[in-house]
């Protein structure tokens, strides 16, 4: 029997395709999986890297749904660039995708200029070859009342409405209820010896597994060599200066950042398999084994994670290097679980963690108080998980990216090898419900002694330019906390250029000159070194002005955004006149807006006072290029000062790599 789009229903199938740098927009995919297999698809969950154009022709007249995050600057995350330039071939025709049926998610966070610009550059591309969308894109806010929850479970009943309609069911065939488990599709199991990745392939245990996530294969080995606190002991905050040296020469640049995988601590591990009891299994050699068939559709192209191909993986090294157990857990991580435990009362109380009439009780019990997954497992005592379903019930331990610090001459050793010098905040904190939080990389890693060797890889998408574009360049750069990372980069690889450069302006924003103010002693050496001229020339050396704000010296609070309105008038220089670009790097959120209204109030404050001397002397208020023509429009209201930012956006000259 055929559908009335000529599907077979045999061939009921759907290939739901994520790109993430988190694991939300993975999370997202499986929950939408989950709807699909309700209503009798077979769906395959993998990262937009495991597939290639010509995998989705072996889905004709099904469905694909993609779910993409923004990163950078309007970017795609690592796992999903290779896909996105495979849609940009030239060679590709309108008619590439003509027998594709999709769906597009969006995530990203509205304080982003480019906000769910991956999201949208997709869903045109796909237009264009010719695919068929089947539901308005969904675009999801990190920073909406409900986070990213609130507009995907708008949606989420939307689709699956659209779906049941383009793809009804057979006659006498009804929705499986959400009562109803599905199937595992792969578990764990014994081992007798060690084993491959090949041998796994071909007997067939590790066929038909898709990838929970892409681990990162670009990766290099690299050594620690300095693992300083830089904060006082009294100070509120751990802040660590690490240093990482590695013989191979990996050339990198300002907004580059290294990504870090960590590792659970023993003791976490440890409370985990006492808590569910796994000890027996605990180190024993264990595997995936596939309890899904496909259709005889060949999916070699969802390739296996590592943590799937393993040498002689236990349970043990399975919770320690690649399980999340210490997340705080999102809503399908409740579902899971409610279905491991015989006490209704506990069951009922995790299904209503899942509802999304209930969304504010899941965030008031796991997100705003930041409960771990050990600490819920705690409380709800009567969940007791099969160890064979452990990576169905655990998200992956994901690798962590921070800003790279050193640029020009000190991204190299005295000895040619290549140096990576970050400036990390350690997280810790007590939350609502009084109990001590820690992220789990930066715990990994505070507790590293030097020598340590990690393997680490380079991620480019935050770079702020090609290493040309910083030529003759203006810049003011606004950051605050540990958001002088990139700056500091971005400072070194200047100097390291010439005088050639253009002047820079930093505006930095930490609470205490004498606990928090990131190198203050190298800004002092270059702004002194930097009021020199240069033996050779009467040309004066790049500028560099550092602006600090510090917030908690005097009874007043001043922030950067503060600063940025006291300085108006080099705003109006830099931006109208030396063609500056502006970078804006710290904590997402808050900061990131109140800087932006800054620089709207500064330009209007700067273009009045302009336009009403401009006035007396009967000027108009432009600025001449010199040969009589206007080169940008007065600004006068808030609505001019938007408009133009708006277009250094679109020029470039306004970029923000920021992170919550």
């Amino acid at each position: 029997m055929t559908t009335d789009n000529g599907q077979s229903q045999d061939d009921r199938s759907a290939l739901i395709l994520f790109g993430t740098e988190t694991g939300t927009s993975q999370d997202i995919a499986e929950e939408i999986g989950r709807c699909l297999e309700r209503l009798h698809f077979q769906t395959d969950v993998t990262g937009l890297d495991n597939v290639s154009l010509g995998h989705l022709s072996l889905y004709p007249s099904c469905l694909t749904v993609f779910v993409v995050a923004t990163t950078g600057q309007g970017d795609f995350p690592d796992n999903a660039r290779k896909f996105w330039k495979s849609l940009l071939r030239k060679k590709l025709s309108p008619s590439t995708l003509a027998e594709t049926n999709y769906a597009v998610v969006g995530l990203g966070d509205s304080s982003y200029p480019k906000f769910n610009w991956a999201a949208r550059k997709l869903d045109k591309r796909l237009r264009q070859l010719g695919a068929t969308s089947i539901i308005e894109s969904c675009e999801a806010d990190e920073q909406g009342d409900d986070s990213t929850d609130g507009a995907f479970l708008a949606w989420l009943p939307q689709f699956r409405d659209v779906v049941l309609n383009r793809f009804p069911l057979s006659p006498g065939q009804v929705l499986i209820p959400n009562d109803v488990l599905l199937p595992s599709k792969w578990r764990l199991s014994e081992s007798t010896s060690g084993f491959s990745k090949a041998q796994l392939t071909q007997n067939g245990s590790l066929g038909g597994v898709s990838s929970t996530t892409s681990r990162v294969t670009d990766t290099f080995t690299a050594t620690l060599e300095v693992n300083d606190r830089v904060t006082p002991a009294d100070h509120w905050q751990d802040v660590r200066f690490m240093t990482l040296c590695t013989s191979e020469q990996v050339d990198y640049l300002p907004g580059d950042a290294l990504s870090i995988s960590p590792r659970n601590l023993p003791v976490d591990v440890a409370l985990l398999i006492e808590r569910m009891a796994w000890g027996p299994a605990a180190d024993v050699p264990i595997h995936f084994v596939s309890t899904r068939s496909h259709s005889g559709r060949p999916l070699n192209f969802l390739s296996a994670d590592p943590m799937f191909s393993h040498q002689n993986l236990t349970l043990r090294i399975l919770l320690t290097e690649y399980l999340d157990i210490n997340a705080i857990p999102r809503r399908s991580f409740f579902g899971a679980i409610a279905n491991y435990t015989s006490d209704s009362m506990h069951k009922e109380r995790l299904l209503e963690f899942t509802d999304p009439q209930y969304l504010d009780e899941y965030y008031d019990y796991a997100t705003r108080p930041r409960r771990s997954i050990i600490e819920i497992l705690q409380e709800f005592d009567t969940v007791q998980i099969p160890w064979q379903e452990a990576p169905n019930i655990f998200p992956t331990l994901r690798p962590r990216q921070f800003s790279i610090a050193s640029g020009g001459d000190l991204k190299w050793t005295a000895s040619g090898q290549t140096k990576f010098e970050l400036l990390i905040a350690i997280v810790k904190y007590r939350t609502v419900i009084k109990r001590i939080r820690e992220g789990v990389c930066t715990k990994y890693l505070a507790q590293l002694p030097v020598g340590t060797k990690l393997e680490v890889s380079l991620k480019t998408e935050g770079r702020f330019a090609k290493s040309d574009d910083l030529l003759g360049k203006s810049h003011i750069l606004i950051g605050a906390g540990t958001g002088i990372a990139p700056l500091r980069a971005l400072v070194h690889e200047k100097i390291a250029r010439g005088h050639i450069l253009g002047d820079t302006s930093l505006i930095f924003g930490c609470r205490n000159q004498t606990a928090d103010y990131f190198f203050s002693e190298e800004w002092s050496a270059i702004t002194a070194q930097n009021h020199t001229t240069d033996a050779t020339s009467s040309a004066e050396r790049s500028s560099l002005e550092v602006i600090p704000a510090f917030s908690r010296d005097q009874k007043s609070k001043v922030y950067v955004q503060d600063r940025i309105r006291e300085r108006s008038e080099l705003i109006w220089t830099f931006l109208r006149e030396q063609a500056a670009t502006v970078i804006v790097c710290g904590a997402s959120g808050q900061m990131p807006k109140a800087v932006r209204q800054a620089l709207v109030d500064a330009l209007v404050a700067e273009g009045t006072k302009r336009m009403a001397k401009d006035s007396g002397s009967g000027h108009n208020g432009g600025l001449d290029d010199g040969e009589g023509e206007l080169r940008d429009e007065p600004i006068q209201s808030q609505h001019d000062a938007e408009g133009y930012l708006a277009r250094l956006e679109k020029e470039d000259r306004y970029k923000q790599e920021t992170w919550s």
